[in-house]
């Protein structure tokens, strides 16, 4: 009997992890194309990037677009906890 229960709870482990890896791979397939396609529909150009050294360099862009919109969004948030003070 505990041999029946066994096997049945190593079939219902085997169905899990057989559909999770299918969903896995369903995801990592879909991913690309739909930021290709939202990015498309938005107006954005995507660069390409063939190679290590492009996607270093692309990286490097996005990283520093970012760390400048942060730094603006701090001196406006400064900005309006300084005038908030003032009566």
């Amino acid at each position: 009997m505990k041999a029946l229960g066994l096997l049945s709870l190593l079939l219902a482990l085997l169905i899990v992890v057989v559909q999770a890896k299918k969903q896995l791979s369903v995801t990592h397939q879909a991913t690309p194309g739909a930021a290709a396609s939202a990015a498309s529909s938005a107006g954005v150009d995507l660069p390409k990037v063939d190679n290590a050294e492009d996607a270093r360099r692309a990286q490097q862009r996005v990283q520093d677009d970012v760390n400048r919109l942060m730094q603006g969004r701090a001196s406006d948030v400064a900005r309006g906890v300084d005038d908030a003070d003032k009566p």
